[in-house]
Order: structure tokens, then sequence, then C-alpha cells
């Protein structure tokens, strides 16, 4: 990765006929670092049918991976919106 120029990210999700939630999504591009005060490359995939989750976060200019996850989806849990409400 380099830094610099624009930054493109696209998302992608796929339904059964049902039209319930995805079965599948995959989002890839820039985010921004609340800790770190940048932007970085995010990628996220989510796959119910597979019981998978992975993540990525890596800084644009280093290409360092500053976060990785792989793991079943159902142990991942207590995380962002999936917190429990107090």
């Amino acid at each position: 990765m380099s830094g610099g120029g624009a930054r493109i990210g696209m998302t992608f999700k796929a339904k059964h006929a049902d039209g319930k939630r995805p079965h599948v999504e995959l989002k890839i591009g820039p985010a921004q670092s609340h800790a770190l005060s940048k932007p970085v490359e995010h990628m996220r995939l989510i796959d119910r049918g597979n019981d998978q989750y992975q993540e990525k976060v890596a800084d644009y200019e280093s290409g360092e991976v500053i976060h990785q996850a792989d793991e079943p989806l159902s142990s991942h849990i207590d995380h962002g919106t999936a917190k429990v409400k107090r």
C-alpha cells in the first residue's frame, strides 16, 4: 500500500431470495482510525453461512497490520454494536 492519492472502497452483500439479512457481507476500503488520527485500509468479511468473521486493518503508508481477526462468527461477541447494552 502507498500513501496519498484517491482511496476507493467497495461493499458487497449477498442475500438469498427470501430477502432477509445478507448471508455474506464484504467491505473493503478506507476508514478513519480514531486511535491513530489518520486513515487506514479496512477489510471486513462476515459469512453467516460458513460461520466466519474476518477483519484486517492496515496502515496505508507502511502497510503494517494494525489489527487482524479470523474467527468463527458465533465466537465474535461483545464487539461494536453487538456489545451488551447496560
